[in-house]
């Protein structure tokens, strides 16, 4: 990705009301997908156009109140995904490509954006419920193998290790639904997960998303370890959204 460049004029803070809300100020849990949500979907709807610069990656780690990495870490997804472009030279910086991606993206199948939006929320149903209940039920066991699936995916949040980590990563999310000692449960969860993975085989593979995903899923565990129902339900629901909003800023059809 271009980063910013020596002689390149300072950009001036965005005019259009429109361009104020795209780059106002993150503050949330999930700054790094609700960043890539807000570009991708404002790239979507033309509220940045084709062969538009984006401000330089400082003043936008300004205008956002987040890190650089944070802010660059975005920016080389949605490169990756498509939606943007690096040019080099004295007038270089990131802009917004020229030619969008279109179309379902392979891993959506038959599913139009209405219908990605509600696997989305019937995944959320399920797996806020899922982490309730497992809450009220685990044992001690259960929540050393649950702490022993998540140093797997922290053993391998990498995109060169991809596979293994979606591997445990799918292993967490089922093993809550059987914590909570419902078979329905599982054969839900089960197979929403599969859906989920073929759409997230759409993103392009980031690191920061997957080390934040471990994150998210010490969180679920300490609360299920509390024996913390609402709080279980509130970390997995700060998981999911994460997902949601990388997958509602880079699908093309969503």
């Amino acid at each position: 990705m271009a980063d910013d460049h020596p002689g390149v004029g300072a950009v001036s803070p965005p005019a259009s009301n429109a361009e104020g809300q795209i780059f106002r100020p993150i503050r949330t849990v999930n700054a790094f997908e609700q960043l890539v949500e807000r570009l991708g979907r404002a790239i979507k709807l033309g509220l940045l156009a084709p062969g538009e610069r984006l401000p330089p990656e400082r003043r936008l780690a300004e205008q956002l109140e987040l890190s650089r990495s944070t802010v660059r870490e975005a920016l080389r997804l949605l490169y990756d995904a498509g939606y943007l472009e690096a040019r080099r030279g004295r007038r270089g910086g990131v802009f917004v490509a020229q030619q969008l991606p279109t179309g379902p993206a392979p891993g959506m199948l038959a599913l139009d954006g209405d219908g990605v939006r509600d696997l989305l929320a019937y995944r959320r149903c399920l797996e806020l419920g899922a982490a309730e209940l497992a809450a009220e039920r685990a044992s001690e066991a259960q929540i050393a193998e649950l702490a022993a699936v998540i140093e797997r995916c922290e053993a391998n949040a990498t995109p060169e290790t991809y596979d293994l980590f979606r591997a445990a990563d799918g292993r967490f999310h089922v093993l809550i639904a059987h914590v909570a000692r419902s078979p329905r449960l599982v054969a839900g969860v089960t197979e929403v997960r599969a859906e989920v993975a073929n759409l997230l085989d759409s993103v392009p593979r980031q690191e920061e998303a997957m080390v934040g995903s471990t994150t998210h899923h010490r969180r679920v565990l300490a609360a299920i370890a509390d024996g913390d129902g609402e709080g279980a339900r509130l970390a997995m629901r700060e998981h999911l959204d994460a997902t949601e909003r990388l997958l509602l800023g880079v699908l093309p059809s969503v």
